[in-house]
């Protein structure tokens, strides 16, 4: 793809400190020049329109001595033509550099490295990457200046991806797949943050992307057993803090959008339709598959259903008894 001539003017703002974050993937460039183009033509225009006014404000202010000139209704065809079709070529320019690189960001880069390819899943409110070879984290792992696909798909609402190093954000939505395409050109880790407002705890739903200097290292990752050696207990604090139970479910009694988990094991809960339940082993498992069965009262049914691995319920259900009985 040919770059855009403002590539030069950019450069003066993103020398400023502060002013942008680091450009790290091969898309930003050319987002940057479009936020520079429209910028610096609003900030002309917002010049020249205040200018103006207080040019006329002076010189055709009421003072003695001035008399109204007679109106006409007489027209300017040239003046009409020229505020006409300056704002309509500058806009036509916006829609074509905007348009450039929009495509960049959901077609597939020219490379002769394949695309790393992840699945991103988001909920209320967390997000979870799936890589190749059936690698699951809280993390989005890339390798630098290898070609990335991601597949964003939600389990509830609409959800958005935003990465502002990488100056990408791309909608998760019900029911549909989304796809971005990029290369990441800095090693490096950046957040992840959720634009698209999501209910309750939409400010925490919050991740990185780690970027690896070379795909040695991102395999070196990816071999890690996370589980190797971990009892049924460190699974079950693992899995709930990387799948995003803690966001809802807190530890220390306190109320979120789910009831805590403190001390609940072994106590009754008062459903929603009036009944009550003892939380065990069973309950535990089927809240996590079927949520909706079984809904504690004073809590809404938001929570989606979560494909557990049976080693990773088993220790959710252990995680839980570990934190006692007593509230």
């Amino acid at each position: 793809m040919t770059r855009l001539p403002l590539e030069p003017l950019h450069a003066v703002l993103a020398a400023t400190p502060g002013f942008m974050p680091a450009r790290a993937s091969s898309v930003a460039a050319g987002v940057d020049q479009v936020f520079a183009f429209i910028f610096w033509v609003s900030a002309f225009f917002l010049a020249l329109i205040v200018a103006i006014t207080v040019l006329f404000v002076v010189r055709y202010r009421r003072r003695p001595g001035r008399t109204e000139p007679e109106p006409t209704p007489d027209h300017d065809t040239r003046l009409e033509l020229l505020w006409t079709v300056i704002p309509l070529a500058l806009v036509f320019a916006m829609f074509v550099m905007s348009t450039r690189a929009y495509f960049r960001m959901t077609s597939p880069e020219a490379s002769t490295a394949s695309p790393l390819k992840v699945s991103v899943t988001g909920k209320r409110w967390s997000w979870w990457f799936d890589h190749p070879n059936g690698k699951g984290a809280p993390e989005l792992h890339l390798v630098k200046d290898r070609p990335a696909e991601l597949v964003l798909a939600s389990t509830d609402v609409i959800h958005s991806l935003y990465v502002p190093e990488f100056r990408l954000k791309q909608d998760a939505v019900p029911g549909r797949f989304t796809r971005m395409f990029f290369t990441p050109t800095m090693a490096g880790t950046f957040p992840v943050l959720c634009a698209e407002y999501c209910g309750t705890d939409h400010s925490r739903m919050a991740a990185q992307v780690v970027v690896h200097p070379d795909q040695a290292s991102f395999d070196a990752w990816a071999r890690e057993g996370v589980d190797a050696g971990a009892s049924l207990v460190e699974v079950g604090k693992r899995v709930f803090t990387q799948r995003g139970c803690v966001a809802c479910h807190s530890l220390d009694g306190s109320r979120r959008v789910g009831p805590t988990v403190k001390g609940i094991w072994g106590h009754d809960v008062k459903l929603a339709d009036g009944a009550s339940v003892k939380v065990d082993d069973d309950y535990v498992r089927e809240s996590i598959l079927r949520p909706a069965a079984k809904v504690v009262a004073g809590f809404p049914n938001v929570m989606p259903p979560a494909a557990l691995e049976e080693r990773d319920l088993q220790g959710i259900v252990a995680y839980l008894q570990s934190l006692g009985d007593t509230p």
